[in-house]
């Protein structure tokens, strides 16, 4: 896989991130910090540490043996890096992402500093057409001015909460199908999608996490990703000192069997399916440094 720079990045290349391996110690530490922390609104270290690794775990992608935690996904455009401040607007070219102080700007050599990050995979989408670049970018600046806009760690959750119905051997489809039988459950989980499409259609501001902010600029200027359906059957990596059994995850996370019937479209999608679009090719990496 070609190892790239910041120079080859492009308006609009698709930045997956790649965590590091699940750290029982750090989400004690995280634990700990709630523990003291006085607000109860802001005791959500753990909560958050731990959705990083949910969304991956229910959505295990087709890596198989090669599963990567893929958690995160933003965009790469050109914003004002001091945008709210009494400055004068000085526009670069930056990791655009939506995370808990809402959607903001990040430089990438940073970025690759930090301890969460061990890999950026990049993607492109394959027909760009005349002035893609500009329409992306239009789009990126109009979610990334709005200050108003805050993280929805309802989105977020509700990721992982997809991707367990859309599996055959979720726990939630399970759930469906014991009391609706097989057509029921499909037919219900289609019905659920298709009201969460709709709603964050209408209802953008309110359904903004890092993937879905990804999808909704592409869909605003005309460029929907295309999602297919996964297949897979990773052996999920966990840090040696989780001893925990493997009846501690749910079968969902290890094994998955989509159905067929089903469409995830729209803007409501993971980090792993932008990456696995039909509409997009990987053109390198950027791996995590500590200079």
């Amino acid at each position: 896989m070609k190892v790239l720079r910041q120079s080859d990045l492009q308006i609009g290349d698709i930045l997956i991130f790649e965590n590091q391996d699940f750290s029982y110690v750090k989400f004690l530490d995280e634990l700990k910090k709630d523990y003291f922390e006085e607000d109860p609104k802001k005791r959500m270290h753990a909560a958050f540490y731990l959705l990083l690794y949910l969304i991956p775990w229910f959505d295990p992608g087709k890596e198989g043996k090669d599963y990567r935690n893929i958690y995160h996904a933003a965009i790469w455009g050109n914003v004002d890096v001091n945008r709210g401040q009494n400055k004068i607007p000085e526009n670069l070219d930056r990791i655009v992402q939506a995370g808990r102080a809402g959607i903001g700007q990040a430089e990438l050599e940073a970025t690759l500093r930090g301890e969460g990050v061990k890999n950026i995979y990049v993607y492109r989408r394959k027909n760009r057409p005349v002035h893609f670049q500009d329409k992306i970018n239009s789009a990126i600046r109009t979610f990334y001015d709005d200050v108003s806009i805050p993280y929805s760690y309802e989105a977020a959750w509700l990721l992982a909460v997809i991707c367990s119905l859309r599996y055959t051997d979720g726990a939630l489809y399970k759930m469906l199908e014991k009391h609706l039988g097989e057509w029921g459950a499909k037919k219900m989980i289609d019905i659920i999608q298709s009201l969460i499409n709709e709603y964050s259609n209408s209802h953008q501001k309110k359904m903004v996490a890092c993937s879905t902010l990804v999808a909704m600029v592409y869909k605003n200027v005309g460029f929907e990703l295309e999602v297919n359906e996964m297949e897979a059957d990773p052996e999920i990596k966990v840090h040696p000192d989780l001893k925990l059994s493997t009846d501690f995850f749910h079968q969902s996370f290890t094994s998955s069997k989509p159905l067929a019937s089903l469409q995830v479209k729209e803007t409501v999608i993971t980090p792993r399916q932008l990456a696995e679009s039909s509409d997009v090719e990987l053109v390198g990496i950027l791996p995590h440094t500590d200079k």
